[in-house]
C-alpha cells in the first residue's frame, strides 16, 4: 500500500466535494480495516511513546486525558483530543502537542442551517474560526460541504496541531482512514492555505511561552457570507508552553516558521552604532554562520532545493516603517559557500547617483543599485527625517521563509512574521545641518537645456499637469517620427528629463517619452507626456532612472 500514498494525496487534495467514486475509495479503507488492530488503541500507543521524549513541553504537567464515549458528547461542544482518533479528550495540553477538536455538532448542517434561517437546501458553508487568549488568529473563508456530507455529518473533525509523522503513519497503515470524516482531515493536511498551516503560523507567534487559552468555533453562512451567521459549535482548551516554546512548535507548525539556533544566526556588521549623514560612508558586513543555500535548504517549500542557486530578501525599515525591500539571486560560490558580504548603506554624497557603476552599487547583494541609498537620499533630502535619532533595521531572510513577494507585502507587520537570517539596527543621527550638507554636497546639477525649437517643448512641459509641481523639464534627444505601414506619419517622440516636487521630496526622472501628434501639412500638436511620471513611487523604488534629489540644487 505504500506506493499507493502518492495517487491517494493526488485525489485527496484534488476537491472539498466527496463524489460516489470518493465513496469507493472509501469502501476500499474500509475493507483494509479488516486487516489490522484498533486503530485508535494503536494511535493512542504511538502518541503516549512520542509524548515522553525529551521535548521540555512534554514534560508540563497538564490535566490528564478524560476518556468519553461517542454518544456522551454534548451537542454544540468541541472536544480536543492529542492523537488521531483517539478516545481520550483533554481539557488542558501543552503547546507542541498533536492537537485535534471534535465538533459535536448533534444535527446535520443542512438542519442547523434551517433551524438558524440560513439558505441552504443541498450544501451548506461551514466557517472555522480559532481564537488564542480572546484574539482572532484566523477564520477560513466559507467552506463548501456537498449534500453527501451536509446532510449525513452531525459531527467534524478538524486537525489543528499536526506531528510530521502523521502522514508516515497514514503511509504504512491506510487503514487509519475509513471515513469521510478522516479524510476531510487527510485533506486539510495539503491545502495551499490549510487549517493546519494557519494555526501553526498563529500558535508559533503566539504562544511561545506561558500559559494561554485556544477556542475553536465552527459556524455556518452563505458562499458570500464575510462572517459566520451562526455559530453552532464550540470548544476551548488551555494550552501550556515553557519558555522557547516556538523551537517546541516548530517540530509540528509550517517548516517555513522554524526559528533558528544561536549558531544560525548573521549578523550586520558596522563599524559603530551610531553614523551621522554626510560625515562618511556607512558600510556593513553581512556575516553569515552559513551560506546562503543553507538556509534555503532549511526551510525549503518545495520538493527540493538542492541547487546552485537561489535568493535571499532583504527588509529595510526606519523607526519602525518600511524603507525598502528587494531580493538578490545568488549562484555559484556565492550561494554555496560564500559567508561574508560586504555592501554600503549610504555613501558620503551622491556622486555617482545616476549610473549603475556607482562604487556604492557594487554589492553582490544588490540588482545593479543601492535600494537602501536612494531610499534614504529620498528620505533626507525630503525633509522626512527630522532633527534627532532614527533608528535603521536592516533583515536577510531566505526565500523559503517568506511566502508571498516581498515587493507586494510591504508592510512591517508582515516581515514581522518570518524567522530573519540576520538582523542588526543602527541608529542615523540627524543634526540641524545634516540635510544643508548634504544637500551641498550633492552632484546633482541643474539640467541642459537645448536650444532653438526645443525651448518652446521644454516650456510647455513645464506647464503639463502631473499632480505634482514640475520644476523643470529639458528634452534630450531629436525627434523620431512614427508612420503607420502605409507611411502616412501618425506622430513624432521624444525623450526628456523630468524634475518634479511630489509628496516625498524633489527628484528627477530621466528619459520620459514625450508626444507630439501629427495634424497634416507637416504641422504637429502641442508636446505631450505619453509615459506615466511615476510621482506615487515611494522611496523603495527608486534608482539611478528616477533618483532623489535636492530642490536647492535644481531650481
Amino acid at each position: 500500500m505504500k506506493k499507493n500514498l502518492t495517487t491517494w494525496s493526488v485525489v485527496i487534495t484534488a476537491s472539498l466535494l466527496f463524489t460516489t467514486s470518493l465513496e469507493a475509495q472509501i469502501g476500499a479503507l474500509n475493507a483494509l480495516k479488516n486487516k489490522a488492530k484498533s486503530v485508535s488503541e494503536k494511535v493512542v500507543d504511538k502518541a503516549t511513546d512520542r509524548n515522553e521524549s525529551s521535548d521540555d513541553s512534554s514534560k508540563l504537567e497538564t490535566k490528564p486525558a478524560v476518556a468519553i464515549a461517542a454518544e456522551d458528547m454534548k451537542d454544540g461542544q468541541g472536544y480536543f483530543f492529542t492523537t488521531f482518533k483517539a478516545n481520550w479528550y483533554k481539557s488542558e495540553v501543552t503547546a507542541s502537542e498533536e492537537l485535534y477538536i471534535r465538533m459535536q455538532l448533534g444535527k446535520t448542517m443542512i438542519e442547523w442551517s434551517q433551524e438558524k434561517g440560513i439558505q441552504a437546501d443541498y450544501t451548506a458553508y461551514g466557517f472555522i474560526t480559532v481564537y488564542i487568549d480572546g484574539e482572532k488568529v484566523f477564520m477560513t473563508k466559507p467552506i463548501s460541504f456537498a449534500s453527501n456530507i451536509s446532510k449525513q455529518w452531525v459531527y467534524i473533525d478538524i486537525p489543528l496541531n499536526v506531528s510530521p509523522d502523521f502522514l508516515k503513519q497514514i503511509e504504512s497503515d491506510q487503514s487509519m482512514l475509513e471515513t469521510q470524516q478522516d479524510i476531510w482531515m487527510f485533506q486539510q493536511l495539503f491545502q495551499e492555505n490549510s487549517i493546519p498551516k494557519q494555526y501553526g503560523a498563529a500558535a508559533m507567534s503566539k504562544l511561545a511561552s506561558g500559559n494561554h487559552k485556544v477556542k475553536v468555533e465552527f459556524g455556518l453562512g452563505q458562499s458570500d457570507s464575510k462572517e459566520p451567521m451562526a455559530v453552532i459549535c464550540t470548544g476551548d482548551v488551555a494550552v501550556k508552553s515553557p519558555e522557547g516554546g516556538s523551537n517546541a512548535l516548530s517540530k509540528y507548525g509550517p517548516k517555513h516558521l522554524r526559528p533558528l539556533n544561536e549558531d544560525e544566526k548573521g549578523l550586520f556588521q558596522f563599524a559603530t552604532a551610531s553614523f551621522e549623514p554626510g560625515t562618511s560612508d556607512i558600510s556593513a558586513v553581512l556575516n553569515l554562520p552559513k551560506p546562503p543555500k543553507y538556509y534555503n535548504m532549511k526551510w525549503c517549500q518545495a520538493s527540493s532545493c538542492d541547487y546552485d542557486h537561489g535568493y535571499i530578501e532583504f527588509y529595510v525599515s526606519i523607526d519602525g516603517k518600511p524603507l525598502t525591500a528587494w531580493s538578490k539571486e545568488l549562484d555559484g560560490d556565492d550561494y554555496q559557500v560564500t559567508k561574508q558580504f560586504n555592501m554600503t548603506i549610504l555613501p558620503k554624497t551622491d556622486a555617482g547617483y545616476d549610473v549603475v557603476e556607482a562604487p556604492f552599487n557594487s554589492s553582490k547583494l544588490y540588482e545593479d543599485t543601492n535600494p537602501i541609498a536612494y531610499a534614504l537620499w529620498d528620505m533626507l533630502y525630503g525633509g522626512k527625517l527630522s532633527q534627532g535619532t532614527h533608528k535603521l533595521v536592516i533583515k536577510a531572510y531566505s526565500r523559503q521563509s517568506i511566502p508571498l513577494n516581498t515587493a507586494y507585502e510591504f508592510e512591517a507587520a508582515y516581515f514581522a512574521k518570518w524567522p530573519a537570517i540576520a538582523e542588526t539596527s543602527i541608529d542615523l543621527i540627524i543634526n540641524a545641518n545634516t540635510i544643508t550638507n548634504l544637500s551641498t554636497a550633492s552632484s546633482s546639477k541643474k539640467l541642459s537645456h537645448a536650444s532653438g525649437d526645443w525651448v518652446a517643448v521644454d516650456n510647455h512641459l513645464k506647464q503639463s499637469s502631473i499632480n505634482a509641481q514640475v520644476v523643470d523639464v529639458a528634452t534630450k534627444t531629436e525627434w523620431k517620427v512614427v508612420t503607420n505601414s502605409l507611411g502616412a506619419i501618425l506622430y513624432r517622440t521624444c525623450k526628456a528629463d523630468v524634475v518634479y516636487t511630489g509628496e516625498y521630496g524633489t527628484r528627477l526622472q530621466k528619459g520620459v517619452l514625450v508626444k507630439e501628434d501629427y495634424t497634416g501639412g507637416a504641422s504637429y500638436g502641442k508636446p505631450y507626456f505619453a509615459e506615466r511620471i511615476e510621482i506615487s513611487h515611494g522611496p523603495s523604488l527608486l534608482g539611478t532612472m528616477h533618483i532623489p534629489v535636492p530642490l536647492s540644487k535644481m531650481k
